[in-house]
C-alpha cells in the first residue's frame, strides 16, 4: 500500500504568489513585511479540506518565504512553515445515538482476535450519544458489561482512520485501516450492570471531517475492545460520521 501511495502525485488545493518587495536595498535593523492573502481554492472542482496528517493521505498548507539576493556571493533564502487550516462547516447534522452488542455468539465472525475459551460467554453492550460528530466535540457514551463467566482485562475503545487510494489507470482502489488512538476504559474484572463512561476527544490533525476527493477517500470508525483474562479478544465495530 505505501508503495502504491507514494507513486500518486500530490494534488494543489491552492496556489498563491506574492512580491512584497521591489529589488533593492534593506534598511539596518528588523524589516517587517506584512501581508495577508484570501484562502481560496485554484480550481472549484478541488475544494479546501481540514489539514490532517494520516498514514497515507496528508492533506497541507505551507507558506514558503524566498529572499532572493543579487551578487556573485549572494545565496538565496529559503524557509517553509506550515500553517492549519478548519474549512468552516455546514448545518451541523443532529445526533445519531446507536447501542451495539456484543457477546459470544457472534464475536468469531467480527473482527475479534485469538479463541473463545472452553464454556466462555459474555455479553457487553455499548451506547453512544451520536454517531455523527463533530470534530470539536468528544465522543461520549458508556458500556456495560451485562454478563461473563470469564474475567475481563481491560475495555478500550479505538478511534480508527480508514484511508481509501482511489484506482487510476494501471492500480486498482486500495483501502487501509489503521489505529489513531485507544482510550482504556476500564482495566480488570469490572462489576456487571455498571455504566462505564466513554469519553474520547478527536485528536487535533490525525482527525477531521471525511472527506471524498478525486484521488482519495477519509473516513473513520470506533472499535469497542474487550480483552479477556485467557487470550481472546472480542472486538465490535462501527462507522463514525466526522464533520465541522
Amino acid at each position: 500500500f505505501e508503495a502504491f501511495s507514494s507513486n500518486i502525485k500530490p494534488a494543489s488545493l491552492m496556489n498563491v504568489s506574492l512580491d512584497l518587495l521591489k529589488p533593492g536595498k534593506l534598511g539596518d535593523g528588523v524589516s517587517t513585511l506584512p501581508f495577508s492573502f484570501p484562502l481560496q481554492p485554484s480550481s472549484t472542482n478541488r475544494p479546501l479540506l481540514d489539514t490532517y496528517h494520516g498514514v497515507y493521505i496528508c492533506i497541507q498548507y505551507t507558506l514558503t518565504v524566498d529572499v532572493l539576493k543579487s551578487g556573485i556571493f549572494g545565496q538565496p533564502l529559503h524557509e517553509s512553515t506550515e500553517f492549519i487550516v478548519e474549512v468552516p462547516g455546514k448545518k451541523a447534522s443532529p445526533p445519531t445515538p446507536q447501542t451495539v452488542t456484543l457477546n459470544h455468539k457472534d464475536a468469531a465472525g467480527k473482527k475479534s482476535r485469538g479463541k473463545l475459551l472452553e464454556g466462555q460467554q459474555f455479553c457487553v453492550t455499548a451506547h453512544v450519544d451520536t454517531t455523527t460528530l463533530s470534530v470539536t466535540q468528544p465522543l461520549t457514551g458508556h458500556v456495560v458489561v451485562e454478563s461473563t463467566t470469564h474475567p475481563i482485562k481491560s475495555i478500550s475503545t479505538q478511534l480508527v482512520r480508514v484511508e481509501t487510494i482511489s484506482a487510476t489507470a494501471d492500480n486498482p482502489t486500495v483501502r487501509e485501516a489503521s489505529e489513531v488512538q485507544s482510550i482504556q476504559c476500564a482495566s480488570g474484572s469490572v462489576c456487571s450492570n455498571v455504566e462505564i463512561p466513554i469519553h474520547m476527544v478527536l485528536p487535533r490533525l490525525f482527525c477531521a471531517p471525511g472527506a471524498t476527493f478525486q484521488t482519495f477517500q477519509l473516513e473513520f470508525e470506533v472499535n469497542l475492545v474487550v480483552e479477556f483474562e485467557g487470550g481472546f479478544t472480542a472486538v465490535q465495530n462501527w462507522p463514525l460520521k466526522v464533520f465541522r
